[in-house]
């Protein structure tokens, strides 16, 4: 039987499409994935069931799993992108894996003040550490040679995230990634918010990715209502972001190879398309622009200039010596590693990953959505794919008009709902549960996540200089993969 014929072999939930599975149910569930090609989009817990998130071809389904006393069957022996998500369970509710490949903490580093915090009786915290330390493992230290690190602490303007590297000789063998420092208690943050209240914190999970939060939670909330989410949405500002998220990404990684006509032309676009999000929304960062109905069409000539200066873009891009030849077969994210941490997106697209959650949605007309022109999975296939979605973005732009979303319901009837919509970066998440008109449980799933477990395999082999351009091409966000 299959993965998806096993769950939904068990209790209907709620949530369409979210099934509720005995120990039995469950132990056959995990002991069928290494048989399954379904993708592992998420694991978390509401404090009484534990549930999984899987993505195959007809569309997401759920398994829930009762956990009393607050111990269930690992999933990442044969997924190993849940290795970071059993790993948060543990450390905001307390509740174990059995059979982890981790155990490690991955979010609470010694510094909360109370332990297992989303639990209804949280017990106190031991006193923190004095100082931070980074402490090397067996594996690390058996690579011998140097140790260095990644991240603010070693100074510089990074994102909140420390690698711990080995590098024996001149390549990187050993990558230990420390997370936690961009936790912001989301979770907790939700319990008991309002409906407006929490589609504005989700606003605000990635401000990358805001657009698509915000689309997700939107979604999530029609389902639990018990709206038909598969009629169209808005896409002009999904679109909008994800040229600028992918303008913000070219213009990094053109900075830190000293590609000054390139870094010069994609900062000047990417203000182009901040001016024109204020222009139709209101907002720069095109914050609480889900749902809104007074949305002004764009400047005719605001979007020709964007079309060429993309064009542009790409022909320094591929000049001779120009970038794609410096990036070449560097930071080579392989398709079977996509495949086995889960990872979607542009990265995924990149190494020839074929998942855009686009293609489902009906207001993209056939043709809209291309294949990238490389799928090598090296840092040129990730900037070659960004700027192929760049030019995809700006002519749907000019298709699609503006079309805002219906708004998020005032009220919302008890229930549940999952939404989903395609990011910068991948696919984002969003379930809740609704009771009394107020979110009484929630998670969200951001790409990022799958990306930083990954970051072993793609820096294998990889020179020190070369870890700051990889995670610039990565686009990752520690915020999002923290909450």
């Amino acid at each position: 039987m299959t993965l998806r014929g096993l769950v939904g072999a068990g209790r209907p939930a709620a949530c369409a499409g979210r099934f509720e599975l005995g120990a039995d149910g469950w132990r056959m569930m995990v002991e069928a994935l290494p048989r399954s090609t379904a993708r592992l989009c998420g694991l978390w817990s509401d404090g009484m069931q534990v549930h999984a998130l899987f993505h195959d071809g007809p569309g997401p389904f759920m398994a829930s799993v009762a956990v009393p006393e607050g111990r269930y069957l690992a999933l990442s022996p044969a997924r190993p992108g849940a290795e970071a998500h059993e790993r948060m369970l543990h450390d905001l509710w307390g509740i174990e894996a059995m059979g982890a490949v981790g155990t490690a903490p991955w979010l609470d580093q010694g510094q909360w003040g109370v332990t297992w915090p989303l639990r209804e009786r949280a017990p106190p915290a031991p006193p923190p550490p004095e100082g931070v330390e980074f402490i090397d493992g067996a594996a690390m230290e058996r690579a011998g040679g140097t140790m260095l690190g990644h991240g603010p602490a070693e100074g510089g303007f990074h994102a909140p995230l420390h690698l711990r590297l080995g590098l024996p000789g001149e390549g990187i063998t050993q990558v230990r990634p420390r997370m936690g420092y961009a936790h912001r208690g989301l979770c907790a943050r939700m319990r008991g918010n309002t409906l407006a209240g929490g589609a504005r914190l989700a606003a605000r999970i990635d401000a990358g990715a805001t657009v698509a939060h915000q689309l997700a939670f939107a979604r999530a909330v029609a389902a639990a209502s018990g709206v038909d989410t598969s009629c169209p949405l808005a896409i002009f500002p999904a679109e909008l972001e994800r040229v600028a998220t992918h303008l913000d990404s070219v213009a990094q990684m053109a900075e830190l190879q000293a590609d000054g006509r390139l870094a010069n032309l994609a900062a000047t676009l990417l203000e182009h398309v901040r001016q024109l999000g204020h222009a139709v929304y209101g907002h720069r960062l095109l914050f609480d622009v889900v749902p809104r109905r007074d949305a002004a069409a764009p400047a005719p000539e605001m979007m020709a200039a964007l079309h060429e200066g993309c064009a542009t873009l790409r022909r320094l891009f591929w000049r001779p010596r120009g970038l794609a030849t410096q990036l070449l077969g560097r930071g080579v994210l392989s398709a079977g590693a996509a495949r086995q941490w889960g990872i979607g997106g542009c990265v995924g697209r990149a190494s020839g990953i074929e998942a855009d959650l686009r293609a489902q949605d009906p207001a993209y007309a056939p043709g809209w959505l291309t294949p990238p022109p490389r799928s090598e999975g090296d840092m040129t296939a990730r900037l070659s794919t960004r700027l192929h979605e760049l030019g995809e973005s700006v002519r749907i732009l000019g298709n699609a008009g503006v079309m805002p979303d219906p708004p998020v319901p005032a009220q919302c009837v008890d229930g549940e709902g999952l939404g989903m919509a395609e990011g910068p970066a991948g696919p984002v998440w969003h379930w809740l549960r609704v009771e009394d008109g107020r979110i009484a449980a929630w998670w969200c799933g951001d790409p990022s996540l799958a990306q930083i477990q990954a970051l072993p395999a793609i820096l294998h082999g990889a020179v020190y200089e070369d870890v700051e351009p990889i995670l610039t091409s990565l686009g990752l966000s520690a915020a999002g993969a923290d909450l």
